[in-house]
């Protein structure tokens, strides 16, 4: 495991540096190596973390790859522990999470294109494969969008009671459900039909109706509905 905290705090003077411009001039002030070599700072107290901002860019290609990747991958790193690639991520969905809640606050949802851009701003980021369930009220009105699961997006990872469980938590009258695929295709899987079918059925029997199935990737999405493989 990698050291994280290093005696030797002999880089303080450049790092209080940034950190005032910053402060004093906002992000826009610093690079992304030294936006990063900040963020860092805060995980590793005790290095110079230079090096590592350079690293991480140079092995993800851009900041926002970086923020985007999983923790197992930046941990492959050399000078990323546990605690430094917790920071990274949680930044990241930190962010998430406070666009998801500026963008529920009354909006409605219509028809399919915005549906489909709602859930690519809310999904953008994602870094290994997920699962969420859009919850609508009677008018459309935005309930929650909430993270289902992670990882393989199956039916043994995602079981029918846990969907219908989050459409009725959120008392939900209609609910869209969305994944993504981290492998740069959109087609859905013959599996994504069948499970749409499944499920569809299974909250109807709590009287929610599923009114679309997202396969979401690299900010563009395609609808089961309107591609014609829905069916209910």
């Amino acid at each position: 495991m990698p050291n994280e905290t290093r005696p030797g705090n002999i880089h303080s003077g450049h790092r209080a540096r940034m950190l005032e411009s910053y402060l004093s001039a906002g992000i826009d002030s610093l690079s992304d190596v030294e936006a990063l070599e900040l963020l860092l700072g805060y995980a590793i107290s005790r290095r110079d973390v230079n090096p590592l901002a350079h690293r991480l860019l140079n092995e993800f290609g851009s900041l926002h790859r970086v923020f985007e990747a999983p923790v197992e991958k930046l941990q492959l790193v050399s000078g990323v522990g546990p605690r430094t690639a917790a920071l990274i991520r949680l930044a990241s969905e930190l962010w998430g999470r406070c666009e998801r809640s500026r963008l529920t606050d009354q909006v409605f949802l219509r028809n399919t294109g915005e549906i489909g851009r709602y859930l690519v701003a809310q999904t953008d980021g994602a870094g290994e494969e997920r699962a969420w369930l859009l919850s609508l009220d009677a008018r459309c009105r935005v309930i929650e969008c909430r993270e289902l699961c992670r990882g393989a997006v199956n039916s043994v990872n995602l079981p029918f009671r846990r969907v219908v469980e989050a459409a009725l938590l959120a008392k939900a009258t209609s609910v869209v459900l969305a994944h993504n695929h981290t492998s740069g295709t959109l087609l859905p899987s013959l599996e994504d039909v069948t499970y749409t079918r499944q499920i569809a059925q299974a909250l109807e029997l709590v009287d929610v109706t599923l009114i679309d199935h997202f396969v979401l990737g690299d900010r563009n999405y395609i609808s089961m509905k309107a591609s014609g493989m829905f069916i209910r």
